[in-house]
């Protein structure tokens, strides 16, 4: 049998994976999150196969929760699921050593052929999401990369939390860290992502689909 944990903050979606993939003989459903740090606390609980990880969740989204995982359990594997289909997206999934990308838009099968994929030790991305990664490799941009690609697991928590309307305090609290902390990781994030007030690192959070509007 092959155990997964799904995460997703809907729970229809959560309970229509599991139908899914609970049809097949093979694959079982061991766990369930809905954000990012449920996914870590079910991963040390139940050690599946495989995380089915959705990339845009409350607390700590799909990408900060990879690069975890690849830290703490490396012979997990991850498939992202995501409605991006964006350069940045993409290369971060790539840069953090994710297993498969498939799109939420595409068929219900697409996963399971994503997972049967994955453990017999290949990578199962969506054909759309594979496009894209051959047309950057036959044509590699050569402007700067997207800011959001350079930002690392801690800042980009930072940033989640922040755009969903946490305070300095509260993001301290929330992370386990000083005030003063959360304050520099603020200041860093508007250095590198070139805004100058909190309400753009909002926007900037709502246009990479970090957090839903």
């Amino acid at each position: 049998m092959i155990s997964i944990v799904v995460a997703d903050d809907h729970g229809i979606v959560r309970e229509g994976l599991r139908r899914l993939l609970e049809a097949e003989a093979d694959l079982k459903v061991c766990g369930e999150a809905e954000d990012g740090r449920e996914v870590l606390t079910e991963v040390e609980r139940s050690r599946p196969d495989i995380v089915v990880l959705d990339i845009t969740m409350p607390r700590m989204g799909g990408l900060e929760t990879l690069e975890r995982l690849r830290t703490d359990h490396k012979d997990t594997k991850v498939i992202l699921l995501s409605v991006h289909n964006d350069p940045p997206f993409i290369q971060s999934a790539i840069g953090l050593r994710a297993d498969g990308y498939v799109l939420k838009n595409g068929r219900a099968s697409e996963i399971v052929t994503a997972i049967r994929e994955v453990m017999k030790g290949g990578s199962y991305f969506s054909p759309a999401v594979a496009r894209e990664i051959v047309e950057q490799v036959r044509s590699p941009k050569s402007e700067s990369p997207d800011p959001f690609t350079l930002l690392s697991a801690r800042e980009r928590e930072v940033l989640h939390l922040i755009a969903e309307g946490l305070s300095a305090k509260e993001v301290a609290t929330e992370l386990s860290i000083s005030t003063k902390t959360v304050e520099a990781h603020r200041t860093s994030l508007m250095r590198k992502l070139n805004v100058r007030k909190a309400t753009e690192l909002v926007r900037y959070a709502l246009r990479h689909g970090l957090i839903e509007p």
